[in-house]
């Protein structure tokens, strides 16, 4: 049976090093299916999984909602899975009949030629700078708390760092001499990521004077609550949440300071390819979606500064100048490109 094996499951993916919210994640996907098999009086073994069945499957997907079970408003007030949930269980269901296969509990991969689910690829837009700068200035930079709060923002916007990462910094992979931080990323791949001066002048200033003396001293974490634990992963999600609210920047959450720095990465002249190693994923796949935006980002400045228009200036509804960027607009012009990653924390770096 599928639930039998899901135990067996969780212990090989462990010891292949995923991560512990991958393999719980895993495990709730498994959950659900067997759940679906069982209401739909269909078995739950194993030898049966084959391509009809997780096409039925994903039409149930198509059409369920996101709580069907215990949901309070009635489950058809909720809303449906969107199409990303959906190719993410199918995507479990071949890596589990794949493993199956490996580990010979079926004769065959009967899932390997299902094709995903399509999603929609959404171009997320970073934060731009009038935005960097208003959540600079709503942290009270006066409090230990605030100081604390800062120094991680600028850090995640400088370094694209994931949550789970900065929450584990300590001072031992620290390097504020030389502008660098040693993270373990996952899959327990540890990697470099160079920091700025700024970045590296805030994080010593809140060592030096703010940082509480931990509980344990053998757990020298970078990052300290007031009480002198390690701050948690919930906790800096908490300080995003509360962050939004009171910068009036309602989208803010934590995972946006990565792609605003992978985008402004680009834009300010790097490759792609150094940005896979920074932010630590395995294949481009992950880090190419970050060129939509920096291609519509161009498409605009080329706009503002065609030469043919810049010559004959009477283009309809377009402002031509002298490189000026017309008013409310916060994006820079190409002169000023290699200032674009935290052009407000650069000047304060001087």
């Amino acid at each position: 049976m599928i639930c039998d094996l899901m135990g067996r499951y969780a212990s090989d993916n462990e010891a292949e090093g995923k991560s512990p919210k991958t393999i719980i994640w895993y495990n709730d996907l498994l959950k659900q299916y067997c759940r679906y098999l069982e209401d739909s009086a269909i078995t739950t073994d194993v030898s049966a999984i084959n391509r009809d069945q997780a096409k039925a499957y994903m039409l149930y997907l198509h059409n369920r909602t996101r709580c069907p079970r215990h949901s309070n408003p009635p489950a058809p007030t909720q809303p449906p899975l969107s199409p990303k949930t959906i190719q993410c269980h199918i995507r479990c269901l071949k890596a589990f009949s794949t493993w199956a296969f490996e580990e010979r509990y079926t004769s065959e991969n009967r899932l390997e030629h299902l094709k995903l689910p399509k999603a929609p690829s959404v171009v997320i837009e970073p934060l731009t700078q009038a935005e960097i700068q208003k959540l600079i200035s709503s942290i009270d930079k006066h409090s230990p708390t605030g100081i604390r709060n800062h120094a991680i923002l600028v850090t995640m916007l400088d370094t694209g760092l994931r949550v789970a990462e900065v929450s584990s910094i300590t001072l031992a992979n620290l390097n504020l001499a030389d502008g660098y931080v040693k993270v373990m990323g996952k899959g327990s791949k540890e990697r470099i990521v160079p920091m700025g001066a700024y970045v590296c002048k805030v994080l010593w200033s809140y060592i030096d004077k703010t940082r509480p003396r931990p509980v344990v001293p053998d757990q020298n974490y970078l990052f300290l609550s007031p009480a002198g634990d390690p701050v948690s992963t919930n906790t800096l999600k908490l300080m995003f949440t509360r962050l939004a609210k009171t910068s009036g920047i309602k989208r803010l959450h934590a995972h946006l300071c990565r792609h605003t720095f992978a985008t402004n990465y680009l834009l300010a002249g790097g490759d792609i390819y150094s940005l896979k190693e920074i932010l630590g994923h395995s294949t481009l796949e992950m880090v190419v979606h970050y060129l939509h935006f920096t291609n519509q980002q161009v498409t605009t400045l080329q706009h503002r500064f065609s030469p043919m228009d810049r010559l004959y200036d009477d283009a309809p509804n377009r402002t031509v100048n002298s490189g000026k960027a017309p008013a409310g607009d916060n994006r820079l012009p190409p002169a000023r490109l290699s200032r674009q990653v935290l052009p407000s924390l650069h000047k304060q770096s001087k």
